[in-house]
């Protein structure tokens, strides 16, 4: 019988991934464009630092999990050609998920700025201090973090357009279990009261 849902673990990386990405890129885009006080926007760099270095972590673990257990088949009423692109895009997304981080790694190393973890410590700089670099990364940076925003809101909106115009299960089976046996649940009573 093929396997409808991701496992748990995924979905507990998944969720927390996406949850650490919006923060990080709300700390970010605050610290870049509004003009506040330098204590304020230097705390609002650490605290982007501080939650985006995070998915790193989350990452070294996502990948080889999802390389082990593998996705969900795809239902039947996904045209070949959606599925398709879904790969890409994930593909996409991850090679996103991986070069953002590590671009800002390599901002903040040539910049000679500290990178923290959660607040509990501090990378390792990826190369000396270079000043002269600072600026190539974080251009690269920048655009690498509008290009995650247009893949997320890719993947959100596709998500959405698979349950609500297809009705597929490809949204719910990376939802919590509690929520798709509710959803289940209602069904049954809606049938039941058709029936």
């Amino acid at each position: 019988m093929e396997r409808r849902q991701y496992t748990s673990i995924a979905k507990i990386l998944h969720w927390t991934m996406a949850i650490a990405i919006v923060c990080a890129w709300i700390a970010g885009y605050y610290s870049s464009t509004l003009n506040v006080a330098q204590k304020i926007q230097a705390d609002s760099i650490m605290l982007h630092k501080s939650i985006a270095t995070i998915t790193l972590f989350l990452l070294a673990a996502r990948i080889p999990w999802r390389l082990m257990h593998g996705a969900p088949e795809a239902s039947c009423s996904v045209p070949s050609l959606e599925r398709a692109a879904a790969r890409v895009g994930h593909l996409f997304l991850y090679l996103c998920m991986l070069a953002l981080p590590l671009s800002g790694w390599l901002w903040s190393s040539a910049a000679g700025y500290k990178i923290p973890v959660a607040g509990l410590f501090f990378l390792p700089p990826l190369m000396d201090k270079m000043p002269a670099l600072a600026p190539i990364f974080k251009e690269v940076h920048i655009c690498l973090a509008y290009t995650i925003a247009v893949l997320v809101c890719g993947h959100v909106l596709m998500a959405l357009k698979h349950y609500f115009v297809d009705h597929s299960d490809s949204l719910e089976s990376m939802l919590p279990s509690r929520l798709i046996r509710k959803h289940d649940d209602g069904e049954r009573k809606q049938r039941s009261a058709a029936g």
